[in-house]
């Protein structure tokens, strides 16, 4: 989707507070830094790209607070910034000044799956800071030996600015509030149900990482992004594209009261849902549906040395399957599930659809890989999860046809 867009000006106090960084890596990525005061700082657009809301009850919050308070002129030196996400941006050594380029939608349509990540990717509470400060800068400035603060801010831009993988990116730059959040759920025992129906299935839950620093061979966010992938009646009108785009998403549905129950309908099928991809991956990898030399040269596909199984599954493959591919394609099988009282069941057995479609659901990776500029796009590319769930209802149509033709003549 072609998203317009718009700009705005952001002054610097000398050419020497901003500084363009080459990227070490890749040249489709820019970076600048710059040291803004508050009062240029609060004109960023807050954008999509960070998921959580600044929190005023924290302690950084308040931390922060108390350093503009009593020693403004440190507040750059003992904050990390804000890393800000844009189409591109331009310096003008003549002006001072920062055009930042950045999508024009509404504030009420930022959290629209189509629309791209940008603005403040790290930093919420900081800029929460700012902009509190700014509002009481009039009467902060008539303090005697008070200085406007200044902030660190790191744009970031160009292709890989509107790579899918940037949430990966913004999910780590958040890391630490990510992780104390899945430990106190874990400590208040929002995880013991998933526990219980993991266990039920044969799935061993001593190989699940529930809470942080815990090195273990599966984490409880991404079975619960898995799960949300899954939830059939939520995604009757779209697909779970966001669910990839952001763990932290999935993991809201799964510990809110209001949504957990549409997790608790998976339990009986929970075994399948989650080993799914690395069912697929082995099936691809195997290269009995598909030339395996074809499948290893996709840039979606990383080539192992050594087969390798997962602990948890008996799926053993020879290449790792970008999880931007693989996880539509999983999550396309979702249409096979029917609901019987309060749980689902497979209509028709994943595995046996699976077998039955995979040339075609190769065909649809191999065509979409070659439509996008990035891999890690796949993950959001609603023509590929769409091309996949179709294969799959399909594929689940003729099946149940046979079915019901072979009963007719065995009469």
């Amino acid at each position: 989707m072609n998203v317009p867009s718009k700009t705005f000006l952001l002054s610097v106090r000398d050419n020497e507070h901003c500084k363009r960084l080459s990227d070490p890596i890749t040249r489709s990525i820019f970076h600048l830094e710059a040291l803004l005061p508050f009062s240029e700082a609060a004109k960023l657009e807050r954008g999509n790209a960070n998921v959580r809301p600044a929190s005023e009850i924290k302690r950084p919050y308040k931390d922060m607070l108390k350093t503009v308070d009593e020693s403004p002129e440190t507040f750059h030196l003992k904050n990390r910034g804000i890393t800000y996400l844009c189409d591109r941006f331009e310096f003008e050594n003549s002006m001072k000044r920062i055009t930042v380029h950045i999508p024009n939608v509404p504030p009420d349509r930022c959290d629209d799956d189509t629309i791209p990540p940008f603005g403040i990717a790290d930093g919420g509470h900081t800029f929460g800071v700012v902009t509190k400060t700014v509002g009481d800068l009039e009467t902060l400035t008539q303090r005697e030996g008070w200085t406007e603060p200044f902030v660190r801010v790191h744009f970031l831009s160009g292709e890989g600015s509107q790579a899918a993988n940037l949430d990966e990116i913004v999910e780590a730059l958040n890391t630490s509030s990510q992780v104390q959040r899945y430990t106190l759920d874990e400590y208040q025992n929002k995880f013991d149900e998933l526990k219980d129906a993991l266990t039920k299935c044969g799935f061993d839950v001593g190989l699940i990482a529930f809470r942080e620093n815990e090195e273990k061979d599966w984490h409880v966010i991404e079975i619960i992004q898995r799960m949300a992938c899954f939830l059939k009646d939520r995604w009757q009108d779209t697909h779970p594209a966001s669910m990839y785009k952001s763990k932290t998403k999935a993991l809201d549905l799964y510990t809110n009261d209001a949504t957990r129950g549409e997790f608790r309908k998976l339990f009986d099928v929970i075994h399948d849902v989650i080993t799914l991809p690395e069912f697929i991956q082995s099936q691809l990898s195997l290269g009995g549906h598909i030339g395996q030399r074809s499948f290893g040269q996709l840039r979606a596909v990383k080539p192992l040395q050594k087969s390798y199984a997962r602990p948890g599954t008996k799926q053993s493959t020879k290449h790792r399957l970008d999880m931007a591919a693989l996880l539509p394609m999983a999550a396309a099988f979702r249409e096979l599930l029917q609901l019987k009282g309060d749980r689902y069941y497979w209509r028709v057995n994943p595995h046996d659809v699976f077998r039955r479609c995979v040339e075609n659901l190769y065909k649809a990776l191999v065509n979409r890989s070659k439509a996008v500029r990035i891999i890690s796009h796949l993950g959001t590319d609603m023509e590929y999860w769409g091309a996949c769930a179709q294969i799959v209802m399909r594929t689940q149509t003729t099946m149940i046809e046979e079915r019901i033709l072979a009963k007719e003549m065995a009469k």
